[in-house]
């Protein structure tokens, strides 16, 4: 049997509410109490959400056309060792590259789950800087990961490959968007809008873990929710 005991263990998921912030252009993640126990005698609430509110996990199927759903994936996609890398030095919008991901080479591995941590977490609301601004991996950042073969890659901003798209508040970042998720998506399954990896790496610019990112069982999906969680090694 698995000693817990012998683990530190994180969540990486981000508290799911009422109007919590998300892709701006999607609509509304909501929870409606439906049935309440002072007058039904129990509890139920409904959600209206989409596959990729709150943190969540991108399939094949979401970008590409003939691309893997959801229910085509074995368990063993969602689990897994890896890593948590620093690019908390990164700027508002600003590309994380080939170049930057070379720093942690050694870490970035076949069947790997990579972490990209910026620190957006900590921003989530609707603000410029949260919904529109978060580091984003480039074309060459996506090529070289997918040429790693790593088995997932998560990120605490909104999206893997930037703000792509226009409102009336602001316009895109990046070009490249749907293009780093198609080449991801190949060979990996992506984890977005993630929370608490800098508890994970704890002051430092790498820390490993075993990672459990385990989506709903969802037949025929682009996508789900997750709860993701790592298992970090105590130090004895």
């Amino acid at each position: 049997m698995i000693d817990l005991n012998a683990y530190e263990i994180i969540d990486l998921t981000h508290e799911m509410y009422n109007g919590m912030p998300g892709w701006i252009t999607h609509t509304n993640f909501t929870v409606e109490q439906l049935m309440i126990m002072e007058r039904d005698g129990y509890s139920v609430k409904r959600i209206n959400m989409n596959t990729h509110h709150g943190t969540h996990l991108d399939a094949g199927a979401h970008m590409i056309k003939e691309g893997k759903s959801l229910d085509k994936y074995p368990l063993t996609a969602f689990l897994g060792e890896g890593t948590a890398l620093n690019f908390s030095d990164k700027k508002d919008g600003e590309p994380i590259t080939e170049s930057d991901l070379r720093r942690y080479e050694s870490y970035i591995i076949s069947d790997a789950i990579i972490l990209i941590y910026t620190g957006w977490y900590k921003f989530r609301g609707y603000s410029e800087k949260y919904l529109y601004m978060w580091p984003y991996l480039d074309e060459s950042a996506a090529t070289y990961l997918n040429k790693k073969r790593i088995k997932a890659v998560g990120t605490d901003g909104l999206s893997i490959g930037g703000w792509s798209s226009t409102t009336p508040m602001h316009r895109a970042v990046t070009d490249s968007a749907k293009s780093v998720h198609e080449i991801l998506l190949k060979n990996s399954i992506i984890i977005e809008e993630m929370a608490n990896i800098d508890k994970l790496l704890d002051g430092n610019d790498v820390a490993n873990a075993f990672f459990s990112i385990l989506p709903l069982n969802l037949k025929d999906s682009d996508g789900s929710p997750v709860r993701a969680i790592a298992f970090k090694e105590k130090i004895r």
